[in-house]
């Protein structure tokens, strides 16, 4: 009995002992919380094994706090980035406006007077596809773009576009090679995002292109259609970032759009469940754009 009494009283001790061990651990972990206003890891060199498990996993949650901080930081600069970018890419083309008209304003000579006005009509023209470039921008940022999915002849799509495009060819001297012109190839798409694309990618192949021109399709490859537009290699290309905003291929901004054409063209392929990249090597650039066969996407 005597032994009983003995072993209950050093237990007894034993965990009193641990108890106020505890204690006053905890009491150094609240104090570390209340005074840790950065989320730093705190330290785990705990007698007791599971405070010092439940420390490690507030670590974690502190790390975690970190990134999410972080990538809101990234988010921040990138939004204040794009406004100032914005502002600065409307604002050329109405500070231009404004001039032109003022000048039109001002002259008695007729001749003179028309040819401002048609300059200010061109940089409206252009301040207008930026109102849309930064609308479509805005949509797909914020993931309300519409998708509505139909039966598509993209060869028909690609001949209106080269039709459409064809005085700025001409001007340019190409010849572009399109021999699949004459089939029907169909894929899933909605119609008018597509249209977009297309219009996007003839026309950056004909800015940048100084010889070739070249579409080749290949249909149902593994359920998806791929569109290649190949032209010149012209100077080296960063392929991963020219999908970015606010990125150019010549990567001036003193000239040309606001650099959103492609991002936008990749926002639509992927919301109709494709993809659009670039390849470049000595003989070629080539952009590749995929879509959907059918309408499994």
């Amino acid at each position: 009995m005597l032994y009983v009494i003995i072993i209950l009283i050093a237990l007894v001790l034993f965990l009193s002992v641990k108890l106020i061990l505890m204690k006053r651990q905890m009491k150094r972990v609240i104090g570390e919380m209340k005074n840790n206003p950065d989320k730093r890891q705190m330290n785990v060199d705990f007698v007791d094994n599971d405070l010092q498990n439940m420390i490690i996993e507030v670590n974690h949650l502190y790390e975690y706090i970190l990134e999410i901080k972080a990538e809101g930081k990234e988010e921040e600069g990138k939004m204040r980035e794009s406004i100032s970018m914005i502002s600065h890419d409307m604002r050329t083309p109405l500070t231009s406006i404004i001039g032109y008209l003022q000048i039109a304003e001002k002259t008695e000579n007729r001749e003179e007077m028309i040819a401002n006005i048609e300059i200010a009509l061109e940089r409206a023209r252009y301040l207008n596809k930026l109102v849309n470039d930064f609308f479509e921008l805005s949509l797909i940022e914020s993931g309300q773009v519409d998708i509505e999915p139909v039966k598509v002849n993209i060869c028909e799509i690609i001949c209106e576009e080269i039709l459409a495009e064809s005085p700025e060819i001409d001007r340019r001297g190409l010849e572009p090679s399109f021999e699949q012109s004459e089939q029907n190839i169909y894929v899933y798409a909605d119609k008018k995002k597509l249209v977009r694309i297309i219009q996007n990618l003839i026309s950056n192949a004909v800015k940048y292109s100084a010889r070739r021109l070249d579409f080749v399709i290949t249909p149902e490859n593994g359920g998806m259609t791929e569109l290649s537009i190949i032209t010149d290699p012209g100077d080296k290309i960063d392929t991963d970032r020219i999908f970015d905003r606010f990125v150019k291929g010549d990567s001036a901004r003193s000239t040309g759009g606001a650099g959103l054409g492609l991002y936008i063209c990749k926002g639509f392929a992927e919301k109709m469940g494709g993809s659009i990249s670039a390849v470049q090597d000595e003989e070629s650039f080539k952009i590749l754009l995929t879509l959907p066969s059918d309408g499994r996407n």
